[in-house]
């Protein structure tokens, strides 16, 4: 039996540094990063929600039934992904079904399950349609008001719509300034010269309309009343509320409802809120109630997930600590908070996709589960175990994981593949891809009567580059030096005596 029968390699799994939402609009980066994305799995129904896939599968829920939770947290650490799986779910749910980007996120689905009825589930739910997905973020300094009708108009003309009441804000004081004729363009410029132009002249007021900047519309009345004495009905704030809610009426509801639903993504929730405790006003003040508001009125049709890198209801901000702690009760809900683990050994899991539905891998189980089990359980309690019950992982999760799940890695391969400095991230990636798919396609699954394992000694030749550089770490070339003399030695002696 050959390796390549039992095992296959996920060759378009990534590990991506600095995603973000503005990504979507680079349509190459935006499609390698939609196939790129390497979701993990748990498949006990007790623990499903602690993957990412469990929290993709928990969003499309919410699209199902009322009963379901629609206002949702990811929490997890810097640097673990939690931008890049952002992106990846909204292709997910904006996207149509046969499009690159949902296909690509499915195939990365079907990797980590290997088949399953959570994998049909979404598939279904994606052949029924779309869904308006409005993408946040407080990575910056925000009046989220303001970043949430700017996003908003930018999607509404993306989708080809018009008559969004959300259009209408800056839309008509906009075209009121454009249609000036020569004189009322004088009088408006001397007015706003008169003034001291605090935001510019007319024709950087109409800019400014054109970037949904709402609060100038309140200018913009003062102009139409110097020239016709009177008021017109303009609003001038953003109410979240009436905007959604229309959204959501003309939409997603009816017999020929565009959309099936709206998905609100936040990401950088941890420090918008941040933000919002020190100055809620000038932060967006009450934008964001408003949104669990809709959520709440709207169960089935309306879904929110916001990502922190810590859960919120730990935090005890320097203001507003009991406004931000109800603040934090409409987000942190206990249902629907997810940890799904990160680490590098969850990407080699979903790098080595083991065929378990074929009777080819059926057969390699019942001859080499007690080899399987005898070894990683040999590697977890004499090298390992101290890192990973650090880690909360038991012998059982470490034998699925690590034994099964990355072979043919042996066990202290994965383990040294994901802890070494050099080898993490993409370089960690391309070795499966590289080296490991070598391997899997040439090998067969044993020889000598031995299972074939990829020994550490693999990374020592992978890595070489790494090991020699004292600027890596002092104490590497001498040991490399030292590997390399005795590995010419057992070489030379096997050529002499090939017997």
């Amino acid at each position: 039996m050959q390796l390549h029968e039992i095992v296959r390699i996920n060759e378009t799994g990534l590990v991506a540094n600095a995603v973000s939402f503005e990504l979507m609009d680079d349509p190459d980066k935006n499609l390698r990063l939609c196939q790129g994305f390497v979701f993990n799995y748990d498949a006990d129904p007790k623990q499903i929600k602690t993957s990412t896939i469990g929290v993709l599968d928990a969003l499309r829920r919410s699209f199902h039934s009322p009963s379901e939770p629609n206002v949702h947290l990811m929490v997890q650490d810097y640097g673990k992904g939690k931008s890049h799986f952002a992106l990846a779910i909204a292709n997910f749910f904006q996207k149509p079904y046969d499009s690159a980007e949902v296909q690509g996120v499915l195939r990365q689905v079907e990797y980590a399950t290997n088949q399953g009825s959570v994998l049909e589930g979404l598939r279904s739910h994606k052949k029924r349609g779309r869904h308006l997905v409005i993408c946040l973020s407080g990575d910056k300094p925000i009046d989220l008001r303001k970043h949430f009708l700017q996003t908003l108009s930018k999607l509404l003309e993306q989708e080809g719509i018009t008559d969004a009441i959300a259009q209408h804000i800056c839309q008509r004081p906009l075209r009121f300034l454009e249609r000036l004729n020569s004189e009322q363009r004088a009088i408006a410029e001397q007015y706003l010269e008169h003034l001291g132009n605090p935001e510019g002249d007319v024709a950087a007021l109409m800019q400014l309309l054109k970037d949904d900047n709402y609060q100038i519309v309140s200018r913009v009345k003062d102009i139409f009343y110097a020239l016709h004495d009177d008021y017109p009905g303009w609003d001038t704030d953003v109410d979240v509320e009436k905007i959604l809610t229309d959204l959501v009426t003309h939409l997603c509801t009816g017999a020929e409802a565009r959309y099936q639903g709206i998905l609100i993504l936040f990401d950088e929730l941890y420090n918008y809120l941040q933000l919002w405790s020190s100055d809620p006003v000038h932060a967006g003040s009450t934008t964001l109630q408003n949104i669990t508001n809709i959520c709440a009125r709207f169960t089935g049709k309306v879904a929110l997930i916001g990502f922190a890198q810590r859960k919120l209801s730990r935090v005890i901000p320097a203001k507003n600590a009991e406004d931000f702690k109800r603040l934090v009760t409409r987000l942190e809900l206990l249902p629907s908070t997810y940890e799904p683990a990160a680490s590098l050994e969850l990407v080699l899991d979903g790098l080595l996709s083991q065929q378990d539905q074929t009777a080819a891998w059926q057969a390699f189980r019942s001859r080499w589960n007690d080899t399987l089990r005898a070894t990683s359980s040999n590697a977890f309690e004499n090298r390992t175990a101290n890192y990973y019950r650090s880690h909360n992982w038991s012998l059982q999760h470490y034998c699925d994981r690590i034994g099964v799940g990355c072979f043919p890695l042996h066990p202290l391969t994965s383990y040294l593949l994901c802890n070494l400095d050099f080898t993490q991230g993409r370089t960690a990636i391309q070795f499966v891809q590289d080296e490991v798919k070598r391997f899997i396609d040439e090998q067969p699954v044993e020889q000598d009567g031995v299972l074939n394992y990829i020994y550490p000694v693999a990374l020592v030749d992978a890595f070489e580059g790494n090991f020699s550089n004292p600027q890596v770490n002092p104490a590497y070339p001498r040991l490399f030096s030292d590997y390399s003399y005795a590995a010419n030695k057992v070489k030379t002696s096997a050529d002499a005596d090939p017997n």
